[in-house]
């Protein structure tokens, strides 16, 4: 990398975090972003790179070429088939992820976590698992805003050493750019219809999580759900598969009981419930036990487990009043997420649900809905287009703060409020993280007027 001209392109988390990687291997990095100079004003990343002298050319005012870069690595945000992208390949610039780059630099190796849904909360409870044994574990990937040490993945591969472990949470768009990257362990926790305006259809959105598996081999582990039959790792290739399910595998229940390779841990002892959260639990077991061969200590694993406290913006709760329940579940962002998140729970709910749709089909949560007695209160750019899957009859609002008081005010003692948007963020709110935290305050702030009204 030495004396390499790298484009960075995006001026966001991942591709600061490859810029300063590639800064410290010796390259000069430029990052370019399509978005204007105005539009990072008072942006602490832009304040970050410019103290550590790394070029910054926003708003495409100046493209790179052959002619000045050498390698460029994109960022998540942008879209594979990015006309200037596809134009690099074209030109013979080889284009790469920055998780590509974290493999070829980090001398620890990587526990991988991808999938639909359920990938951050396995990610942490894998950390936790690792940590709980002993190792030294690096929570880091594309997890954000969980409320526990994270980091991009390119920045925890900076200082590794070989007696560590990279347990990184990895998204499809993370592997569009890949080449020779190759966890040492892995998973595709589920798959159902996400990002469908970023791929052709979902055959192609499976190939591309798919891709985790692409480099894996003769040594490698590799755990699977056999409830999701497009999650099965490859056969052929020497791959260490390790199954699970509810009702059999290698880690599975057993009436009020987890059982992980014929150790039982009460479910009554461990501090979160629901099918996903057990689902999650069992993945992250096998992932961590991956880590030791034959040789671990199930119970230390276990204790790990316990010392989980839920995420941010994950079924986060905020509080209650008069006996309903507010929580915070901003990262649903796919209507399989809402269903699985709604089936957590025993109580009556008050969904609020919308956004920008990203071409999903909301048919599982129609039909759930069907024979639920739950009430969904739709807001956001698109929710007419989510409401014609849903049906006619569901109340329209243009804000989610709007949505909120109208909900809050039907819901009963004994009943959930929970924000389940089922939808991306971006048409009213900069993330998943800020919609989060709007929500929280407004719940807050709610239940403090309880308080004193």
């Amino acid at each position: 990398m030495t004396g390499k001209r790298i484009a960075i392109f995006g001026l966001g988390r991942s591709g600061v975090s490859a810029a300063k990687l590639a800064l410290k291997m010796g390259a000069i990095p430029t990052i370019y972003d399509e978005k204007p100079v105005g539009q990072f004003e008072s942006s602490p990343l832009l304040d970050e790179v410019n103290e550590l002298g790394i070029q910054t050319k926003l708003g495409f005012a100046e493209e790179w070429n052959s002619k000045v870069t050498d390698l460029v690595i994109t960022s998540p945000g942008v879209p594979k088939n990015h006309q200037k992208l596809q134009s690099d390949v074209n030109s013979g610039i080889q284009v790469i992820s920055e998780i590509e780059l974290a493999y070829l630099v980090s001398k620890a190796p990587i526990i991988a976590i991808t999938g639909t849904n359920g990938k951050s909360t396995t990610t942490v409870m894998t950390y936790l698992c690792l940590k709980a044994a002993g190792v030294d574990a690096v929570l880091c990937g594309n997890i954000y805003g969980s409320g526990y040490p994270e980091i991009a993945l390119t920045e925890a591969a900076m200082d590794t050493t070989p007696d560590q472990v990279l347990v990184a949470e990895i998204s499809s768009f993370q592997l569009e750019w890949i080449d020779q990257f190759r966890p040492k362990a892995a998973i595709i926790t589920n798959l159902s219809d996400d990002h469908l305006n970023r791929y052709e259809d979902f055959a192609d959105y499976v190939a591309t999580k798919r891709r985790i598996f692409e480099n894996m081999g003769e040594g490698d582990s590799a755990v699977w759900n056999h409830a999701f039959p497009n999650c099965e790792p490859p056969r052929d290739r020497g791959i260490v598969t390790t199954e699970f399910g509810f009702e059999s595998g290698e880690a599975c229940l057993e009436g009020d009981r987890m059982i992980v390779r014929g150790e039982a841990i009460e479910l009554s002892s461990l501090p979160f419930g629901g099918k996903h959260n057990y689902e999650n639990a069992m993945a992250a077991m096998l992932l961590a036990a991956s880590n030791f061969g034959d040789q671990f200590d199930v119970s230390k694993l276990f204790q790990g487990l316990k010392e989980f406290r839920g995420l941010s913006h994950r079924m986060e709760h905020i509080g209650s009043s008069n006996g309903v329940l507010i929580i915070n579940n901003s990262m649903c962002t796919n209507p399989a997420a809402v269903v699985a998140s709604s089936q957590s729970l025993s109580q009556k709910q008050h969904l609020l649900v919308g956004g920008v749709d990203k071409g999903m089909d909301f048919s599982p949560l129609r039909d759930y809905l069907k024979i639920s007695d739950h009430n969904v209160y739709l807001f956001g750019t698109d929710s007419m287009t989510i409401r014609r899957q849903l049906g006619d009859d569901l109340p329209v609002f243009q804000t989610m703060a709007e949505a909120f008081e109208f909900a809050i005010k039907r819901a009963k003692g004994g009943e959930v409020v929970m924000l389940a948007p089922g939808a991306a963020s971006t048409d009213q709110f900069k993330d998943f993280r800020d919609r989060g935290e709007q929500f929280t305050r407004m719940a807050k702030e709610w239940l403090e007027e309880c308080k004193t009204g």
